[in-house]
């Protein structure tokens, strides 16, 4: 007789087709989760195309899907899916005011089912404008309707989940980098650039900033959906030190064998550049587990491989 092989349990996963949402879902398949990925019907499923019928797809499209979402009967929820994180967006107000509605409509539907854990990647944004290391006791002042709409869902996400005895973890997320980003990403537009021969024209590159490999992301939020009760609360999630951009750009240009020069200081620094931003995540590491991390050059030498594979 066949041993039976139990499910570790059904999510629910926002953003599948996303750059972070693509790697989760990977992830939580790769540990034998059932997974429902919701999406829109003009979504482009290419990040997933590897994993695309191991997924339950949801279309928001659909008039009943609210119904099928229920139907699901999803133990864990985990949303990644935000609209307007591209720089030119992230003081929309109705865009991002529209991310707090979809956020609470989802969760009181889960809520009806056997929904037992709520998983929502917060940003560093929401700490506003701030120079260092920081960890969660420092006071969150947004300075962009971005930060401001994520810290607002995270108040109503919190008192929701108080009230129907719900875990809940609020991830904010620092810098994340590797294949599959949009190519105007900083890692990728200066890789791209390198294999075209093309010189960068960047800032003096003097920044450090507190950069993890999305994969190495992925995994260390997938540690939290099996953890034990009594975690609810914000964490930090990164690489829990900073790396200088001009090291990520020496390392770009050794990998890819170029001698392209690259233009330091072509660009101005933006007025308040945050010129340190790292994340102490070290309260993430005590709840959850260490966050395994992929060495420098051979996260940036994936990077480079799919910077190739797309040109």
């Amino acid at each position: 007789m066949r041993p039976c092989l139990v499910k570790p349990g059904r999510v629910v996963l926002t953003g599948a087709t996303g750059f972070i949402g693509s790697y989760l879902a990977e992830e939580l398949v790769s540990q034998g989760y059932e997974v429902a990925a919701l999406r829109r019907g003009q979504s482009d499923p290419w990040r997933v195309a590897a994993i695309e019928d191991q997924l339950t797809w949801i279309n928001l499209d659909a008039p009943d899907w609210e119904q099928q979402l229920l139907d699901w009967q999803a133990e864990y929820f985990m949303h990644s899916a935000w609209l307007g994180v591209g720089v030119g967006q992230r003081d929309d107000w109705q865009s991002q005011l529209s991310n707090l509605t979809f956020t609470m409509q989802l969760l009181q539907v889960l809520a009806q089912g056997p929904l037992k854990k709520v998983i929502i990647l917060g940003s560093q944004a929401e700490y506003g404008a701030f120079d260092g290391r920081i960890d969660e006791t420092r006071p969150a002042k947004p300075n962009a309707a971005y930060g401001a709409v994520k810290l607002a869902t995270l108040a109503l996400v919190q008192a929701y989940c108080q009230a129907n005895n719900l875990e809940w973890y609020w991830l904010r997320v620092f810098a994340v980098f590797g294949p599959r980003e949009d190519k105007h990403w900083f890692v990728s537009f200066v890789a791209d650039s390198l294999l075209r021969h093309e010189t960068p024209n960047l800032t003096g590159c003097e920044q450090r900033y507190d950069y993890l490999f999305v994969k190495d992301l992925a995994r260390a939020i997938v540690q939290t959906v099996p953890a034990g009760p009594g975690l609810s609360g914000i964490y930090n999630i990164g690489a829990n030190h900073a790396t200088s951009l001009k090291k990520i750009v020496d390392a770009l240009q050794e990998l890819t064998g170029s001698a392209t020069a690259i233009n330091y200081g072509a660009l101005p620094y933006r007025p308040g550049q945050v010129m340190h931003m790292e994340s102490n995540s070290e309260k993430f590491v005590r709840a959850f587990g260490p966050i395994e991390q992929t060495p420098l050059p051979a996260a940036l030498t994936a990077s480079i491989d799919f910077v190739k594979q797309s040109a």
